[in-house]
Order: C-alpha cells, then sequence, then structure tokens
C-alpha cells in the first residue's frame, strides 16, 4: 500500500474478483435495503462462478475486512456484506473493468 490508500492495483487477481461480485450485488439492491441481494452466501455462490473455492472466497472477503474496505452485519442470521466509505475510490475503478458484470452502477446509498 503506498502511502495508506490503498488502490485497484494492490488487490490481487482474486480480490478484484470476489470485490467485484460483491459490487455486482450492492448495485442489485434497492433504495430501501441497498444490501439485500450481497449476502455472503450470495457472494460466494456467484464468485464460485468464477473458479473460486468456498475457501479462497471467504479468505477474500477476511482481506476485504482487513483493507477497511467492507464490513459484515449480522441480521436474523444472515451475514451481509456492507460497503465502507473507505472503498469509494476503489469501487470507481473496479467499475471500470471487466471484474464487474451488473450493468446497474452501483452509487453508495449512505455518502
Amino acid at each position: 500500500m503506498r502511502d495508506n490508500v490503498l488502490t485497484e492495483k494492490d488487490l490481487n487477481v482474486e480480490e478484484k474478483k470476489v470485490f467485484g461480485r460483491i459490487i455486482d450485488m450492492w448495485s442489485l439492491g434497492s433504495e430501501e435495503d441497498p444490501y439485500a441481494q450481497s449476502t455472503e452466501t450470495e457472494v460466494i455462490k456467484y464468485s464460485k462462478k468464477d473458479g473460486l473455492s468456498e475457501e479462497q472466497i471467504l479468505k477474500v472477503i477476511k482481506n476485504l475486512k482487513d483493507y477497511k474496505l467492507i464490513h459484515v452485519d449480522e441480521v436474523n442470521g444472515k451475514a451481509y456484506i456492507k460497503y465502507n466509505v473507505d472503498a469509494a475510490h476503489i469501487v470507481k475503478e473496479l467499475q471500470k473493468t471487466t471484474y464487474i458484470n451488473s450493468r446497474i452502477k452501483f452509487v453508495p446509498h449512505h455518502h
């Protein structure tokens, strides 16, 4: 990390793939429930399509939490992956890449 500012280039390919899937899931949320689609279970299921194992995906989710790009909240027994403001620049960078599949652009709901 340069000057404590993490950029898209600091993430490895697995991290970009999983974070891309998380951003895809965020983009599918509604105004009322922006994180409805971004459960850890859904992200794992979606990320497996990229050829990653559940263990790899869980390790990446942990890394993304350690980088302070995401946080996980437990609600009614489900783990929801949520956006951290520190991720703003990386989200914008990744949205310009092929790591994002959603045609709907994710715009953070709480800025």
